[in-house]
């Protein structure tokens, strides 16, 4: 008996031993476990569809959009994403990463093209963006669109595309003739720091070569500031659409906009409440003329989807 108790002594320091080794995990050695079942969240990229072609278009024969589409068994909700910078240029590809935290919550976003200066004067753009919301509605099959839940958001320039949009609606004057037969209309509109009033002028610098010609003026292709153009200015002023028909809109402009003075944005304001229109109004403080910089405010972004929320899904 006495000569096994070495053996058992033994036996129980090695199993101590191992239980030693088995606890204690080497130097930056972690183990974690997660919960696992969250819903799907995913979303697929499908650049370059034209949506329409350009008649007689000496620069460019099509327009195209930037599809972001979630994943889905069911039709999801679109949004047509305007993008700015002085209706010059647009670059879609730039948008991805900011837009598809959107497409990732469960909507379809399609960052479009539309004709820019040089190429046409409005309201050949506005026609643009508007094709590009019957182009979703005339393919919903195909893109897995609930073509009743629509709605529009731009910047800068694009704000103010997106603005006309929302508040022309059905006006036939502003369509064109593709995909005829599809609404132009939308349900929802979110304006980031757009121009409404154009005689207000926003940038003194030179367009193509032409000293004192505002981008303004360059896109309605006549002097915004001659009063005897006031009318025609007026017609692509959106506070001047505004009707019952104009759907629910969110409004973000960054206090310390240099280019675009938040007033523009506190006027659209004012008339959609003075026609009691459902309208909020988002003031970001210290924020400059900048996408990046806005759609980079989690809490900025948290309302923009909040809203498309209440107002696509219809949540509370």
């Amino acid at each position: 008996m006495i000569t096994r108790h070495p053996r058992v002594i033994v036996g129980a320091a090695v199993a101590a031993a191992l239980a030693h080794f088995a606890i204690v995990s080497p130097a930056g050695a972690e183990e974690k476990t997660i919960k696992g079942g969250v819903p799907i969240n995913l979303a697929t990229l499908q650049p370059g569809v034209t949506y329409t072609d350009i008649p007689n278009g000496f620069a460019r024969p099509h327009l195209m959009m930037d599809i972001i589409k979630p994943v889905s068994d069911k039709p999801v909700p679109a949004i047509v994403f305007v993008s700015g910078n002085g209706w010059r240029s647009i670059d879609r590809a730039a948008l991805v990463p900011q837009l598809s935290p959107i497409a990732k919550a469960g909507y379809l976003v399609a960052a479009i093209d539309y004709r820019i200066i040089g190429e046409a004067n409005f309201p050949k753009p506005l026609e643009d963006v508007k094709t590009a919301i019957r182009f979703l509605r005339a393919n919903a099959k195909t893109y897995n669109i609930d073509p009743d839940h629509i709605a529009v958001w731009g910047n800068s320039a694009g704000g103010h595309l997106s603005a006309m949009a929302a508040t022309t609606g059905e006006m036939k004057e502003y369509d064109s003739d593709r995909w005829a037969g599809q609404s132009s209309a939308v349900q929802a509109a979110v304006i980031f720091y757009g121009p409404m009033d154009l005689s207000h002028r926003m940038d003194a610098s030179a367009v193509n070569g032409s000293p004192g010609m505002s981008v303004e003026s360059a896109f309605l292709g006549f002097d915004a500031k001659d009063p005897a153009n006031a009318e025609k200015v007026k017609k692509a002023n959106p506070i001047a659409q505004i009707s019952d028909m104009t759907p629910p809109m969110l409004i973000v402009h960054g206090t310390k906009d240099i280019v675009v003075p938040i007033s523009e944005s506190e006027d659209l304001y004012a008339a959609l409440t003075a026609t009691k229109r459902p309208v909020t109004f988002v003031r970001v403080e210290g924020s400059g003329h900048s996408f990046g910089q806005i759609s980079s405010n989690p809490e900025v972004m948290a309302e923009v989807l909040a809203f498309f929320d209440r107002t696509l899904k219809g949540k509370p």
